[in-house]
């Protein structure tokens, strides 16, 4: 299986440090506990959140992603509906006015964005552009939920500020966002390779394409093409870093290429010099079915080493929830 991975946006929500009593009853007249029910609202969302980002990077199945977004967005509008029922602050409403805010653009962005990103993704292999697309979105709609939150932690440093508390991380968001963090640098890592793999194999099929023409010119054509583009992006993979010492899906992106550009050169080559002649024999047929059969094999056992290091990148590196 291909994995096509969204990135995530980043949310930690900051909490006083003050112990909430163990019934987890709420004074609305308390500003440590005011604001403590605002963030455990919030903080509900980010969880769902991060189980729906989780799944899209375990499971191609759009069916339950497309039921796992709905059920984010029920969950951001409970949350809303909560907090906006909350009372004033001694006539104090500017944090929970930020905080329906904040939840009104993360409940926009899984009602709108999110299932145009999904539909995008179905979409994504057809082509290097549609692939470009779907990663756009994706960093759209988090940018406008990560300036959400942004404005939700400046409004409650000042809420913290005006009620003389003191804002610090709880050990439960500190771990949150240490999974956030390396979702987000394990998939730029993979984001980086994987496009400069998916362009190349976009090039490499056209070259096949051209094959069923049984056209010279042509075919030569499309090989000369797939070679420039591989003579131009593979020094620069082969510079790229390892992850934290795991070089392994880097590794077998430059063997696929490598073998892209062996077919290409070799393989092919053979093929257009039995196409140039004025005619072919059975021989020659038999010559380029064997060239074929060879690299369909070949193929077969490069692709699915490649799709095995690119799942087990993120199953290292992204907790299944």
């Amino acid at each position: 299986m291909e994995l096509i991975m969204a990135r995530i946006f980043l949310i930690v929500a900051l909490l006083p440090s003050f112990v909430l009593a163990q019934d987890n009853e709420f004074n609305f007249n308390n500003p440590s506990d005011y604001n403590n029910f605002i963030m455990k609202e919030v903080i509900t969302t980010v969880q769902k959140n991060f189980e729906y980002i989780s799944l899209t990077i375990h499971s191609e199945d759009y069916d339950q992603l497309e039921k796992k977004r709905k059920e984010v967005v029920d969950g951001i509008a409970s949350a809303k509906a909560h907090v906006r029922e909350m009372p004033p602050l001694e006539g104090d409403t500017k944090l929970r006015d930020e905080a329906v805010d904040v939840l009104n653009e993360y409940k926009t962005a899984f009602e709108l964005d999110f299932k145009s990103i999904l539909n995008l993704k179905r979409k994504s292999k057809d082509s290097f552009e549609a692939m470009e697309a779907y990663f756009i979105a994706q960093d759209k709609a988090e940018e406008k939920v990560n300036k959400a939150t942004r404005q939700l932690r400046k409004a409650q440093h000042v809420y913290a500020e005006k009620n003389n508390m003191k804002v610090v991380d709880s050990k439960s968001d500190d771990v949150l966002e240490k999974k956030m963090n390396k979702i987000i640098e394990v998939n730029d890592y993979w984001r980086s390779i994987f496009l400069t793999y998916f362009k190349v194999s976009k090039q490499y099929d056209k070259l096949w394409d051209a094959l069923s023409e049984q056209k010279a010119n042509s075919l030569n054509h499309q090989r000369d093409l797939t070679l420039k583009l591989i003579d131009q992006v593979l020094p620069e993979l082969t510079k790229k870093p390892d992850f934290h010492g795991d070089s392994e899906f880097r590794d077998q992106t430059i063997n696929m290429i490598e073998y892209y550009r062996q077919v290409a050169e070799v393989d092919f080559g053979k093929i257009i010099g039995v196409l140039s002649q004025k005619s072919m024999e059975h021989k020659d047929v038999e010559e380029v079915n064997s060239i074929i059969t060879k690299c369909n094999a070949d193929h077969d056992r490069l692709a699915y080493n490649w799709n095995i290091a690119s799942q087990d990148l993120f199953r290292k590196n992204v907790d299944k929830e």
